[in-house]
Parts: structure tokens; sequence; C-alpha cells
């Protein structure tokens, strides 16, 4: 290494360390200047290379594309200097409400949408780098909180660990889901079959269901033209379904079909959304809208064939799709928040996730706070008569995923 190697490589650092030393301060930029934040975001994210898929500039921009017309927005960044060290987009919430009651709401990422149309943000971050996470996702909250017409302040779907900076605020309440996955990097080590790490029942299902449904074949879409062709026998599938239900099915909404659709036309060449499908000799068997988040196959929507006899159609297209992410080399296929005997009897572990509410100290908040007390008292009144076997609840009837 020459001296002026060296001289370079004293300069640079001494330059990080000088910005590393200022303050981070909180730039906002409105809706009309996307352009440039969101060249700001590009810019950060070669920087980043970790960067999570719901967090990207790729999933924000479709996002904007097909609801930010409709969803009020900023883009909040962080600065050390002239330095962009971190980014998010702030939305506030549309149609947000308890019983009754309006509620002016501000949420971090891709969210705040109305409900028919929410994309339900899972794996939610902060683009930033590590060691400002905490400091910008503060400042954040504290611009937040200086709007004074916000009555809840909302951080979807996140990595508790990654949000320990509000967990302890008196102010703050949290949900936590379990997000149900299949351990792919334990049956890469113990060189077996995935099948093997599910319970008995579980195996002979699927084994009945191999056997019943005529040598069912898998397919992962490798083109973002077979992917949407794909995507369209899904979403018949899937609307099939739940108009049998009695349920509208997610799909009813134009603006979530438009977002997944323009999302596998751009994702699948970069390997990071796709849709896998089984069919068997004599016809289809399902799909599934899988997305790519670093090492982890998220397994978002599906659509599934019916049938009348003991065989599991969903259980062997996910499980199917287990084995191709397997021998793709992937760590984990993680079948997203909320509970159900299907997700139990196909996982081996579980992640958990965070839906956070900041919540104002005010007369509108006092009386929603009562609403949601006595709601609480009266399902417990009726818990012990009422029969819930078999019944399709709330969180069934319109879900970011449909089980299988």
């Amino acid at each position: 290494m020459t001296t002026s190697t060296l001289l370079t490589s004293s300069h640079l650092s001494m330059q990080r360390t000088a910005i590393e030393a200022q303050e981070l301060t909180l730039k906002m930029l409105p809706a009309s200047s996307r352009a440039v934040a969101l060249s700001e975001w590009r810019q950060l994210e070669v920087e980043l290379s970790n960067t999570r898929l719901t967090c990207s500039s790729l999933w924000t921009e479709i996002w904007l594309n097909n609801y930010g017309s409709i969803v009020p927005h900023q883009f909040a960044i962080g600065l050390r200097g002239n330095r962009t060290c971190a980014i998010a987009l702030l939305t506030q919430g549309v149609n947000q409400h308890t019983g009754p009651i309006g509620l002016n709401t501000w949420h971090v990422g891709t969210a705040g949408e109305p409900e028919r149309d929410s994309v339900f943000v899972e794996y939610n971050s902060l683009l930033a780098r590590p060691e400002d996470q905490v400091e910008f996702g503060c400042a954040l909250w504290k611009w937040v909180r200086e709007q004074t017409r916000c009555d809840e302040f909302r951080l979807d779907g996140f990595d508790p660990l990654a949000i320990h900076w509000i967990l302890k605020d008196t102010q703050v309440s949290v949900e936590r889901k379990s997000s149900r996955y299949f351990d792919l990097m334990a049956a890469r080590e113990a060189q077996t079959e995935p099948i093997l790490f599910l319970g008995p029942n579980t195996r002979a299902n699927i084994r009945r269901s191999l056997r019943e449904l005529g040598n069912p074949v898998g397919e992962w879409a490798e083109t973002a033209e077979r992917a949407e062709e794909m995507f369209h026998h899904m979403v018949e599938l899937h609307q099939a379904r739940w108009n049998a239900a009695g349920y509208p099915g997610v799909y009813a909404s134009r603006r979530f079909f438009n977002f997944h659709l323009e999302l596998l036309h751009r994702a699948v060449p970069l390997g990071v959304s796709t849709i896998y499908g089984v069919k068997s000799s004599r016809h289809a068997i399902g799909y599934s809208h899988i997305m790519i988040d670093g090492q982890r196959v998220l397994m978002y929507q599906c659509g599934r064939v019916q049938t009348r006899d003991k065989t599991s159609p969903g259980m062997l297209v996910d499980y199917l799709c287990i084995e191709e992410s397997l021998r793709r080399g992937y760590d984990a296929f993680d079948f997203l928040a909320g509970e159900s005997d299907h997700k139990r009897r196909l996982s081996t572990n579980r992640a958990e996730l965070a839906w956070v509410v900041w919540q104002r100290r005010n007369i509108k908040n006092a009386a929603i706070n009562a609403v949601r007390s006595m709601k609480r008292i009266g399902m417990q009144l009726l818990r012990p008569k009422s029969a819930t076997s078999g019944a399709l609840t709330s969180e069934q009837t319109q879900p970011p995923k449909v089980e299988g």
C-alpha cells in the first residue's frame, strides 16, 4: 500500500467520523417531491445491502403508483450534515375509525389505506444505517407528536426488537402476532426431506393428496409474463372460494389487484416475487403468490381448487412450494401473521411481529378507550356461550393471506 493510499484512507475515515458526530436532523419532503425522495431512497439502498422488501424503493414506488393518489403522504429523510442516512414514507390514514368515531392516524411505511384496499404490510422496517435506526425512529415519533391533529401514530408489522425505542412509552399499546414459518435451514442441515419435520397426520394428509390428485407437478414462474398469467388463474380460484362463502375476496379491490399485478411485472425479473402453481394431469390444483425477502420466502396470497373428498389442495401446494424453496437455497418459508390450523401444521417455528399504536391523550381517545373496554367486557361475557367451531372469523373474511 502506497503512502498516498494510506493518506486517502485516513482522510475518508476522518470524514466518516466527522459526519457521524453530527446531530441527525429530519427533512420532510411533500408528496410532490416524490421523484427527489425516491432518488435519495435508491442511493441509500446501494449503501445498505440488506434492504427489506417492504421498505424498498421498488415496493414503495409501486404502492405510490396505486395508493398515492388517495392516501396523503410525505417523505421523511434523516440527515447527518448533508448526507442522507435514513428515509421513510409517512402516510395519513384514510377512513380509520373505531366504531362511529373517526381517527386521524399517521403510519410509517406503506400503510393507512382504506381497509378494503389494504396490502397489509408485514416485516415492515425503517431504511436506515444500523447505527441511525433508533435516532431516526425517535425523530419520526417526535415529529408526528408535534402534529396536533394526530390522534394515533402507528407502526404496522414491525419486528418488535427493531422498535424497542417506542415500546416502553405509557401511551403505547402493542399487538403481537406470530408469523409461523418452516425452517428450511434445519432441513438442509439434517439432509432430510421437509415432510419428516411435520406431524404424522399432516404427513399422511400430504401423501394421500399426492396419490389422489393425479401426479401433481409444481411450477415456479420464471418470467413476468408467465407469473402474470398464473396470477389471473390464482385470482379466479381465490375469488370463487370467498364469493361462495358470501364474501367479496381481497381481489374485489381494483387497487389491491393492480398493486400486485404491477409488483409481479417489475419484481419477477429481479427475483423478489413470483407465482408458484401446482397442476395434476387433469386440472390446476392451486397457486401461491410468494415474495422473497432476503433468504425468506413469504407466502402472501393464494387460490386453491375446492374439493369434496379428503384431499387437501392447499396443504399440498404449500408443501410442494416448501420443497421447491429448499431446493432453491432459501432459509425459511414464512406463512406470515395470523393463527390457523393450516399454518400450525406446516410450520416448525415462529417469528414475532408487532402492531404498535401511540395514542394522544385527548377526549376523543378517552371515549374510544371506553368503547373498547365495554366491547372487551361484552365479548368476555358472551364467550362461554358462543359456538365458534367451523365459523369464518373476521380475520379470515378479508385476510392478507388466505389459509390453505
